[in-house]
């Protein structure tokens, strides 16, 4: 009975690879004829996430919807690298969340290049370097990566996608035991999101930041008396032994990471629209800029001040609104949001995160 049924899996595969050459083959297809029509934008992010979004709610199981997202984000990626190799600049070094979320956003078959701080992210993507940048902006529970904000308003550059992942911090060292433990490497985000835990089971540990926790295992891998903060995977890229798991103080801990390019992105029909704007220092003047957009029933998903640096208690507000630039309700209400701002800027119309 069991050699039929391998018999039985064997035939399936046969016909799966059939199928996934040909579909290989279309893709090649594809790109032949954008570069027949000088059309050079070859990786769309709102037509990957359509082909997910369709996928997932097509399965009936038993594989999971997650389980066929990361399949055809294989497939997907695969076939892309038949069309054009995509250089992706993320916070690195290896191990980080950053990674995590470009592989997840692009599958593994691009260009990974680790960079040390996120604005040489931003650095690379401006000049080309890359094609695009993976880069955190905010944590469900600590809030905004300020960094990030403030090289979304130095950069013009777009933000073509974006990634939740969720976080599950460790406890990892050299050192076998937490006795010994002197000193805690993490990035100050994670050293926050960790903070009860570590003033409970390390209080005379000293805390100390980083630009990003992969980095931090990197500092801690030849030092039997510190520990860092990371994901488990760091821990075997880095030859460290966890000590304690799953520390973070709010279980419920998702990082929401930005994909940045220079190219505008289409309308998948799940999409998010980012922007900025400052207002004229009179009263009602962000009230009525909202009200704009409850009028046409468009749904606000997030609004923050952000300092302008230009001059003190000014304040920019970035915004994220449900639709794309494309459809007429956004783009008429922007348009009438711009005409009352002292500054505006649209930073990017792009598919919402696949979770």
């Amino acid at each position: 009975m069991l050699k039929k049924f391998r018999e039985q899996i064997d035939l399936i595969d046969k016909k799966i690879l059939k199928l996934l050459n040909q579909r290989a083959n279309i893709a090649k297809d594809v790109a032949d004829y954008k570069k027949k029509s000088n059309n050079t934008n070859i990786f769309r992010p709102e037509r990957e996430s359509q082909i997910i979004n369709s996928l997932r709610s097509l399965n009936n199981g038993p594989l999971s919807a997650e389980h066929i997202h990361n399949i055809y984000r294989e497939i997907i990626s695969s076939c892309l690298s038949l069309e054009t190799t995509l250089n992706v600049s993320y916070l690195g070094p290896e191990g980080t969340y950053s990674e995590i979320a470009t592989n997840k956003f692009f599958g593994k078959s691009v260009t990974k290049i680790s960079k040390d701080n996120i604005f040489n992210v931003f650095n690379d993507v401006k000049n080309n370097s890359s094609d695009f940048g993976v880069v955190p902006v905010e944590n469900s529970n600590q809030g905004s990566i300020k960094s990030t904000l403030d090289f979304l308003i130095r950069y013009k550059i777009n933000i073509c996608g974006e990634q939740n992942i969720p976080i599950k911090h460790c406890l990892m060292s050299r050192n076998k035991s937490m006795k010994s433990i002197t000193k805690i490497y993490a990035h100050n985000q994670t050293l926050l999101q960790c903070d009860e835990w570590i003033s409970k089971n390390l209080s005379s540990a000293q805390r100390l930041s980083s630009d990003s926790n992969a980095q931090a295992a990197l500092l801690v891998k030849d030092d039997n008396n510190a520990a860092c903060i990371a994901n488990e995977v760091c821990s075997k890229i880095y030859g460290l032994n966890v000590l304690a798991r799953n520390i973070h103080d709010i279980k419920n801990n998702t990082t929401r990471f930005l994909i940045l390019g220079n190219t505008h992105v289409g309308s998948s029909k799940n999409d998010k629209t980012s922007f900025l704007m400052s207002l004229e220092n009179k009263a009602g003047a962000l009230s009525r800029s909202l009200e704009i957009l409850a009028k046409n029933k468009i749904s606000m998903t997030k609004i923050e001040s952000i300092p302008t640096r230009e001059k003190n208690w000014e304040y920019l507000f970035l915004i994220d609104i449900s639709g794309h630039i494309s459809t007429k309700k956004i783009s008429e209400s922007l348009n009438k949001i711009s005409k009352s701002a002292k500054y505006f800027q649209i930073l990017g119309s792009y598919p919402k995160s696949i979770d």
